[in-house]
């Protein structure tokens, strides 16, 4: 399979997707906290955030440079921890199945401490809150669903196939990223820049793979600041605009399967980014 090919997504029990995506937002935050550990602090976490590593299917965290230059990352497909320096070759793999925040978080220190660094005190202490979850108080981890874990591979994957041809085609200047908070990949496009990332105007093109929002996976344009959606044309395949908690367009991940899946969602970002773009810039 093409490292950028589109891969064919599969009606999953939303439960089962659920399921998976709790045990994999919490395992990839050891991911996160190594680049966090090795990097300025910063309030905005930037330097925790994670890269979809399409060839590998992992969420990739920052380079860290030790006795060698290394990054940690976490397979979706086998629920496993990665080491790896530059050329990708492994410096060490933790499988996750069965083991504690704890275990895991020894494991790296051990682990990162042999590649010429301290990592003693890799901490889990969040900059933001999580949804409470059993693996936080001590219990294993358990992925009672793994091809519900390859389904949202593949949601990851898609979404970044058609947000990097996106990039390319506008020339945006920003990565594609993963944050670990809400566990959402997005683009951001700059409008307007004023030096401060709190007062640009952006938009953010993403899929989140369910959230308190929405429990399935969906894609989505949000807008910074928040402006009135109710100004906007209708959209194709029944994508909706939002504007409670922010403002933009959805479009729930079931619409995909009524024809071209790439197509339907490429179009979704087209048509909610050029109307966002417009009542955003006029």
């Amino acid at each position: 399979m093409q490292t950028f090919e589109w891969r064919s997504l599969q009606k999953t029990d939303p439960d089962h997707l659920r399921a998976a995506r709790e045990q994999l937002h919490q395992a990839i935050q050891n991911v996160a906290a190594v680049g966090r550990k090795f990097s300025p602090k910063s309030r905005y976490d930037e330097y925790a955030v994670l890269t979809w590593v399409p060839g590998l299917s992992r969420l990739a965290g920052q380079w860290v440079s030790g006795s060698v230059t290394f990054r940690s990352s976490l397979s979706l497909e086998s629920f496993t921890i990665y080491l790896v320096d530059q050329k990708v070759n492994v410096l060490g793999s933790y499988p996750v199945e069965g083991q504690t925040q704890l275990q895991m978080m020894i494991w790296l220190e051990e682990q990162i401490g042999k590649l010429g660094l301290n990592a003693a005190n890799l901490t889990m202490n969040l900059p933001y809150e999580l949804p409470e979850y059993p693996t936080q108080s001590g219990e294993p981890f358990h992925m009672q669903y793994p091809a519900a874990a390859l389904e949202l591979a593949k949601y990851y994957h898609n979404s970044y196939v058609s947000l990097r041809e996106i990039k390319v085609r506008m020339g945006v200047e920003n990565n594609i990223q993963v944050w670990p908070h809400h566990f959402d990949q997005a683009l951001e496009v700059v409008l307007k820049n004023s030096g401060d990332p709190e007062t640009d105007t952006h938009i953010l093109l993403g899929m989140s793979p369910g959230d308190h929002l929405f429990g399935s996976p969906y894609f989505y344009v949000s807008t910074w600041p928040f402006t009135d959606t109710s100004q906007c044309g209708r959209l194709s395949n029944n994508a909706i605009w939002v504007s409670e908690e922010w403002t933009g367009a959805v479009l729930f991940s079931k619409h995909l399967f009524d024809g071209d899946q790439k197509a339907i969602l490429d179009l979704f970002y087209e048509e909610a980014s050029a109307q966002l773009i417009e009542l955003l810039t006029k």
